[in-house]
């Protein structure tokens, strides 16, 4: 394990546990505790970590969560940047879109910016990195929900949420999910995040699924939405052909995007 490795695992696990000492890191990376000093004073001059009394914590509460949201996008990156860029090419000018909290949100946005022809578009988000990404983003008018945010997403919800929910009609409304089955629909395990997923489905004349292949057959602690109110689903080409084909029988047209090397 060279340098660079070692300290993103001191990293992660500063991340998961707050707090860690010199010890604990030194056996659970099988080296000295003068490597471990030595790593920690190099991560708390960068930044990165805060060095404490024999050991070292995380430098602060929203580095953590950019490093935990930072993440999660690398989780299924490139299929995420293909159903970002697959579903820009759905928001035509003066449309007003929703864009939700999750990661492929991020990667929506990220394409849109490279999208010449957008002309009054309004971002509706409940998503604090999302509203970030938007910034700079020319024809774009970003309305940021108000509401109680969650720590661990970034998400925005809450009573606030749904009265500011109340004003739009929305054409689009592009939402993550932790699953997608026939039987359930699209499920998350936030509570407050079901419910203002589903005031969003009563304001969306159009709901789209942005889920990767891994999402399929997968369910989460509550519904927001039965299969028969998602009108479209973008996702990768992974997706089970079982699945694709049970879709297209009800009428949900599915969009799959292609690997950068097809499509060029």
């Amino acid at each position: 394990m060279d340098v660079a490795e070692r300290q993103q695992r001191i990293v992660e696990h500063l991340v998961e546990n707050q707090s860690a000492s010199v010890s604990q890191l030194s056996r659970l990376l099988d080296v000295s505790t003068v490597t471990i000093r030595n790593d920690l004073n190099q991560l708390a001059r960068t930044g990165r970590v805060m060095r404490l009394h024999g050991g070292a914590q995380m430098a602060g509460e929203r580095h953590r969560q950019e490093y935990t949201f930072s993440k999660r996008q690398k989780i299924q990156a490139l299929q995420k940047q293909q159903i970002g860029e697959l579903a820009a090419g759905l928001v035509k000018p003066f449309d007003t879109i929703l864009l939700d909290a999750s990661t492929t949100a991020v990667s929506v946005v990220r394409a849109l910016k490279c999208t010449p022809t957008l002309q009054d578009v309004t971002i509706l988000t409940t998503g604090i990195w999302t509203a970030l990404e938007v910034l700079g983003c020319p024809g774009v008018n970003v309305v940021l929900t108000g509401g109680q945010v969650r720590s661990t997403t970034g998400s925005i919800t809450g009573s606030i949420t749904q009265q500011v929910l109340r004003q739009f009609n929305i054409q689009k409304a592009f939402l993550g999910a932790w699953g997608l089955t026939l039987e359930e629909g699209l499920t998350d395990t936030p509570l407050m995040e079901v419910e203002l997923k589903r005031a969003i489905i009563e304001r969306a004349q159009e709901v789209i699924a942005i889920i990767d292949s891994t999402k399929f057959g997968r369910t989460a602690l509550a519904s927001f939405a039965a299969i028969d109110q998602i009108q479209r689903v973008i996702t990768d080409q992974n997706i089970p052909p079982e699945m694709l084909a049970a879709l297209d029988e009800r009428g949900i047209e599915v969009l799959i995007a292609q690997p950068v090397s097809e499509s060029s």
